[in-house]
Order: C-alpha cells, then structure tokens, then sequence
C-alpha cells in the first residue's frame, strides 16, 4: 500500500496541475483554431459527407455508435456557434474559471469532432482526446490562473492537497505513446530498411521541395535509426528525475524538427511538448513533507 500510495496518492503542489491545464487549454485553442477554416467542409451537412453517411462511416471503422453534437447541429450556422463556444471555453479553462464545466465542453466538442468527420481524424486528435478524458477525473489546480501563477512562482506551497494520480497517467500516455510508434514503425519496411526519412523528405509531406534528400541519403540513413532510439528513450528520461531535464531537450529539439521538416505537423509536435508538462516539477515537494507521506 505504502508503494501504491507513493506512485499515485502522493500529494504535490496543485501548481502542478495548473500548468498542465493551462497547456492542455491553450493547446485545444490552437487546434479549435486551426479546425475553424475547415468547419463546414467536414462538420456541416453542407461539407463532404452528410451527418447519415457519417455516422455509417464511423460505424465501419470503429464498430461503435456516433457520438456527436454535430449529428444534431448540422447547419454552417450551426457549427460555427459550436466553434466560438469551443474556443471561448478554452480560453476560460485556461484561466482556471469553471475549469471542470469548460473542460466536459471542450472534451465533448473535441470527440464530437471525431465522430463526425473519422476520416480527417488525425493522430494529435486522439492524444488530445486521451489527454481530456484523464484531465477530466483529475485535479486542474483551478485555484491558479496564469496571472497569479506567474506571480507567486517562487513561492513555496506547504499545503500540498493534490493526489499526483492524474499527472502519473498522463506519464503512463507518453510512454506508450513512443513505445507504440517504435514498435509499428519496426514493422514498416522503410524504417527497418532506414529509408523513411528520405522518403518522406521527398514526398509531398516534406517542407522544403526537390531531390536534397538523395544527396544526403547515407546520414538520413543513420539520423532513422537514431529516431527509433531517441522515441525509446525519451520517456525513460522523463521518468528519471536525474535525466529529466536531457529528456525534456531532446524531446522537444525532436518535435521541433519534426514541424520545421514536415507540413502540418506542428499541432502533433506541440501537442507532445505540451504532454511534457505533466513530467515538470518546478517546486520539489520539502523534505518534511515527504517524510509525513511515508
């Protein structure tokens, strides 16, 4: 019990959470935003794909029953009220007021959005879904808003009333997150082959245009494999406190290539940076305290 209590009971600085709500809150206002262009092509009936057709379409892929606001609310009209309402909501969640009401509005939104267009499901969707769903049942450190985070960052919290549960699973979804990808992509025969970066480079995903990849095919040979093995450390890293600051480097020197190198990846760099947020510790609880957990 001892042990058990320690990994998911220990009490930590609900500072903690906040940052980690804030980050969740600002990256759902970036990917809301992001969304806003493409509304009507695949949220409204007057898009791609009527609401009857989808939830068929989801039912093919998934086996599952449709769930979604945009199932009801079908107009362009319609839609762009479920938007506004989404964007304001994370801003409001973001600053800590009605935190657990205006996270539900954001989950469901977000999971509205999957149900209804599967098909542009993209891999950050399902991140940022994991990622709400466990916010949800933890603390959200709602006492704390950017503003009086900012002011009150040096100063030492005694009264420490926040179960790290939520956080630890949130470390649990970044490792399985990276130890999943390495295990499909070992399956793929032109990451085994070490040839997926120069492919990827040359296709039509890749930034910046031409045949530069070819060139440089002997070292983008080598920087494959090394991806393979800094996906399998970064979240060993992470764990270790005494690695946690290399990790933390490394992991976001990772992703920043990845959105410099890739067209429209910067919503899945940012959402696994923002991921990291759970794994920072900028006020280590006391000695003392430690001590009356054991």
């Amino acid at each position: 019990m001892n042990a058990f209590s320690l990994l998911w009971l220990k009490n930590i600085d609900p500072r903690r959470y906040a940052i980690a709500r804030i980050g969740f809150a600002l990256l759902l206002l970036s990917h809301f935003v992001h969304l806003f262009p493409y509304r009507d092509t695949i949220l409204s009936n007057a898009g791609m794909t009527h609401s009857s057709a989808a939830k068929i379409g989801f039912y093919q892929l998934t086996g599952g029953t449709s769930i979604s606001l945009f199932n009801y609310f079908q107009s362009s009209f319609e839609v762009t009220i479920i938007f506004i309402f989404a964007i304001i909501a994370s801003l409001t969640l973001a600053w800590g007021k009605w935190a657990r009401t205006t996270l539900f509005v954001c989950f469901f939104i977000q999971l509205s959005f999957i149900h209804r267009a599967p098909a542009s499901t993209t891999g950050w969707d399902s991140i940022l879904t994991n990622l709400g769903f466990i916010l949800l049942f933890s603390p959200l450190g709602k006492d704390w808003n950017p503003w009086n985070l900012f002011r009150q960052w040096n100063k030492k919290q005694l009264n420490l009333k926040a179960p790290q549960y939520g956080l630890v699973l949130i470390q649990l979804q970044v490792f399985i997150i990276y130890w999943q990808t390495v295990i499909q992509k070992l399956d793929d025969q032109y990451w085994a082959k070490g040839e997926s970066i120069t492919y990827f480079l040359l296709s039509h995903h890749g930034r910046f245009p031409g045949s530069w990849p070819v060139a440089w095919h002997d070292l983008l040979d080598k920087i494959n494999y090394l991806t393979l093995i800094i996906e399998l450390a970064i979240p060993i890293l992470l764990w270790i406190r005494n690695t946690r600051r290399l990790g933390l480097w490394i992991g976001i020197g990772l992703h920043l290539s990845i959105a410099i190198l890739g067209i429209n990846l910067a919503l899945f760099s940012l959402t696994m940076i923002v991921s990291y947020l759970a794994f920072i510790d900028p006020w280590p609880t006391p000695y003392k305290l430690k001590s009356s957990t054991k």
